[in-house]
C-alpha cells in the first residue's frame, strides 16, 4: 500500500529593474503592455489577447498563439488584491493547451529602491516539481522582457530579435 502525500510547492522570483515601479505596475495591469512581455519568447509567437478588469474580484486572461493562429498557452483567473502601484494577488488557471482543474496563487510584490524597483513574485500551490521548475523558468524569462520593456525611454512595443535568453 502506497501513501500518496500531497505537496504544494512556491516559487519565488525575484529581480531588480531599472524603472519606476509606477511605471513597473503599468505594465503588469496593462493590457497593451502585456501583450509585449508576458509570455517567454519562442520565434514566431504573438500574444495578440491580453484582457485586463484591473478590481478586486475582476478577471485577466492572456493568449499566446503560434504563428499558424493556434493557441499555444492561455491562462486566466481573478485579482484577489490589487493596491496600486505596490502588490498584485491573483489566481492563475492553464485554460488551454490543456486546461487545468487546480488553480494557483501569484502574488507580485513591487518594493522601490532609489528610484527603481524590485519585483518579487511568489507562485504558490504548484502541483509538483516539473510544474514548479517550468514556472520558474517562465517567470524569471517574462521578466526578463518586462525589464526590456520597461527600462526603454518609452512603453512602446518592443520586437526582441536577439538577446532574449529564454527564447526556444
Amino acid at each position: 500500500m502506497s501513501v500518496h502525500k500531497d505537496v504544494a510547492l512556491r516559487a519565488v522570483i525575484k529581480r531588480h529593474i531599472a524603472a519606476p515601479r509606477e511605471r513597473v505596475f503599468q505594465a503588469w495591469t496593462t493590457a497593451e503592455h502585456l501583450q509585449h512581455w508576458f509570455f517567454p519568447s519562442i520565434d514566431g509567437d504573438a500574444v495578440p489577447q491580453a484582457e485586463v478588469d484591473l478590481r478586486v474580484g475582476g478577471r485577466y486572461r492572456i493568449a499566446m498563439h503560434a504563428p499558424d493562429g493556434h493557441i499555444r498557452a492561455m491562462v486566466g483567473g481573478t485579482y484577489r488584491e490589487v493596491q496600486p502601484p505596490e502588490r498584485l494577488v491573483f489566481s492563475w488557471a492553464w485554460e488551454a493547451p490543456e486546461p487545468e482543474p487546480s488553480e494557483t496563487v501569484v502574488t507580485v510584490e513591487l518594493h522601490e529602491v532609489q528610484g527603481e524597483t524590485e519585483i518579487i513574485i511568489t507562485h504558490e500551490h504548484v502541483s509538483d516539481p516539473t510544474a514548479h521548475a517550468t514556472h520558474t523558468i517562465g517567470w524569471n524569462c517574462s521578466l526578463e522582457r518586462l525589464a526590456q520593456l520597461v527600462e526603454a525611454a518609452s512603453l512602446q512595443p518592443l520586437l526582441v530579435t536577439h538577446g532574449d535568453p529564454c527564447r526556444q
